[in-house]
């Protein structure tokens, strides 16, 4: 799309980004939904995972919670441990990071072109009424949960284009369709939400059963080895040690995964404020339909193509490069340090 007409679409549509000036370049208000979203997902994985273990814990022996929490927190690493056995783990730690990186940011602006593909199954949709049929089915099966997601993207968002009165009657290609276009228009606002929402939340959650793994299972080692009184020295060995396993690494890498959040999001809130600016996704014709993604795909192009956007994905992978290394190479040292320290301390403690 031509760089004056962004801008006069800017200038008819004044709550809009501007796309043509560089834009893309992340916000305070950006870095406070990544911090917002992560940390939202730790403490809900936390609360969730203290509940389910406790609960097993009053209805069970301890050594099968014990042995439920430890494959909980295996399971959490268990794709770089298995990468491990046939690269360095530094090599396997810097992948998998920079894979949940760059699709934070590269892949949000990717994952638009999703539209193509659902764009040729409803043009396809009225030449083939069998096909048209089982889809219409499966897709009025999926709109309950599909309404949750609206009402609940709605009060997040006062922008989400959520309609007040029902739906009118379908016409033209939304006939072969088990949505109105309405819901496509809102499903083209969320969509470019998605990645960057889910590599924060993914992260979070396993951040938090991490965390509860290791509070649970520090009070329920305390507890057996020295009784009530025990659980504050279990709780805050295992605390020390997980936060001593996280930070030396961690203080590189978490900023790392944020920033490429808050770049996902940033250019999300641009294309989505588009369809609502723009007027996209109102009409009923193929030829209407093709026309408003190639307006969402020109953004995702100019996104893509920005020199911001990958000078920034550079600097986050070059950074999760070092947090790679210093997680594998100098990590469990300063964790064998201080817990020896610990140990020590504890030691000496009056029983």
């Amino acid at each position: 799309m031509p760089l004056n007409t962004l801008l006069n679409n800017h200038i008819h549509h004044p709550t809009m980004p501007d796309t043509a000036s560089h834009s893309f370049s992340i916000r305070y208000k950006d870095l406070l939904w990544s911090v917002k979203t992560f940390s939202l997902s730790v403490v809900t994985a936390f609360v969730c995972s203290m509940f389910l273990y406790t609960f097993m814990f009053i209805i069970a022996e301890p050594a099968p919670v014990n042995q439920a929490i430890i494959s909980t927190a295996t399971a959490a690493t268990a794709k770089v441990v298995v990468t491990a056995q046939y690269i360095s783990p530094m090599w396997a730690i810097f992948i998998f990071n920079s894979i949940a990186a760059l699709s934070a940011s590269v892949g949000t602006g990717l994952f638009l072109f999703i539209h193509l593909l659902l764009m040729s199954d409803i043009r396809l949709r009225p030449n083939n009424r069998i096909y048209a049929s089982f889809s219409i089915a499966f897709e009025r099966m999926l709109m309950p949960a599909n309404r949750v997601l609206q009402k609940l993207a709605h009060h997040l968002d006062d922008d989400f284009p959520y309609p007040e009165i029902s739906d009118p009657a379908k016409e033209g290609i939304w006939k072969y369709c088990g949505y109105t276009r309405e819901d496509y228009r809102m499903f083209a606002y969320m969509l470019p939400y998605t990645i960057p929402f889910m590599i924060m939340t993914v992260n979070g959650l396993l951040m938090g059963i991490l965390l509860a793994f290791f509070l649970f299972n520090g009070s329920l080692t305390g507890y057996e080895m020295l009784g009530i009184k025990g659980m504050a020295i279990g709780i805050a060995y295992n605390l020390t040690y997980f936060f001593i396993s996280i930070v030396p690494h961690g203080i590189i890498e978490i900023p790392a995964l944020l920033l490429a959040a808050a770049l996902g999001y940033r250019f999300a809130r641009i294309q989505s404020l588009e369809v609502t600016g723009k007027g996209l996704f109102l009409g009923d014709s193929p030829e209407s339909l093709k026309k408003d993604v190639s307006e969402v795909l020109a953004t995702a192009k100019l996104y893509l193509t920005s020199r911001y956007m990958w000078k920034i994905s550079a600097f986050i992978v070059m950074t999760l490069l070092a947090a790679a290394y210093i997680e594998a190479h100098l990590t469990s040292g300063i964790v064998d340090i201080v817990m020896q320290e610990l140990d020590t301390i504890i030691e000496n403690l009056p029983v």
